[in-house]
C-alpha cells in the first residue's frame, strides 16, 4: 500500500468524518473556558456519578470504547496518566457511548485490561453530544471551578503509531490546571474511532 493510497484513505476518512460529525455538533453545549453542565452517568457498577459531585477537584473524562484500536493504542497510558494523577487528587472518569457495545462487552473488556478508572454508560450519546466528543479517545479536563480547560488529543502522535510523540497535551493540561496556570495548549484535534452513535 502506497504513502499516496494511505493519505488518500485518511483524507476521505477525516472529510466523511466532518461532514457525519455536522449532524450533532449543534448539540455541543459545553464550551471552552465555561462551566460544564451538570450531568449524571453510572458505571458499571451501578455506581451514579454527578459531575458537580467532584466540584473544588479537577475532573478528566475521556471517552472510551471496548473495541477502537486508537483506545488500546492509548490503554497503558491512560491508566498511567490516572495512577500518576489520583494521587494529587485528580478524579478520572471513562465513558462509552458507542450504541454498538453492550454492557456486558463493556466490563468484560474493561476487567481484561485492567482499566483503573470509572466507565459510565452514556446510553444514547447525550453527554457524548453535549461534550462534542467525536472520537475515543475525546478528552476533557475540568478545572476545580468545573470549567472547561481542555479538550481534545492525549498527545500529538497522530494518525500513525510510528510518529514520535513531542507533545504530551493531557499530562501538560493536567499539570497547569493543578497548579492553577493556564493550559498552553487548551484545544488539540483528537484522533480516533468516531463513537457510534444512536440514529
Amino acid at each position: 500500500m502506497t504513502k499516496r493510497f494511505v493519505l488518500l484513505l485518511i483524507l476521505v476518512f477525516v472529510c466523511s468524518s466532518t461532514l457525519w460529525a455536522r449532524g450533532f455538533l449543534d448539540k455541543k453545549v459545553v464550551k471552552l473556558g465555561e462551566v460544564i453542565p451538570d450531568f449524571k452517568l453510572t458505571d458499571l457498577q451501578g455506581k451514579e456519578h454527578q459531575l458537580s459531585q467532584y466540584q473544588g477537584k479537577v475532573v478528566m473524562i475521556h471517552f472510551w470504547s471496548a473495541t477502537c484500536p486508537f483506545v488500546i493504542r492509548y490503554d497503558d497510558e491512560l491508566k498511567r496518566i490516572t495512577s500518576d494523577y489520583t494521587a494529587q487528587g485528580v478524579v478520572v472518569l471513562g465513558v462509552d457511548s458507542n450504541v454498538n457495545e453492550t454492557p456486558g462487552q463493556i466490563k468484560s473488556v474493561a476487567e481484561k485490561r485492567n482499566v483503573n478508572y470509572p466507565i459510565l454508560l452514556d446510553p444514547g450519546n447525550q453527554i457524548a453530544d453535549r461534550f462534542g466528543a467525536i472520537t475515543t479517545p475525546h478528552v476533557f479536563i475540568v478545572d476545580p471551578e468545573g470549567k472547561l480547560a481542555y479538550e481534545g488529543a492525549v498527545d500529538d502522535q497522530g494518525w500513525s503509531d510510528d510518529n514520535p510523540v513531542s507533545k504530551h497535551y493531557v499530562r501538560e493540561a493536567l499539570d497547569a490546571v493543578l497548579e492553577g496556570a493556564p493550559v498552553s495548549v487548551p484545544q488539540s484535534k483528537s484522533v480516533g474511532c468516531t463513537i457510534k452513535r444512536a440514529s
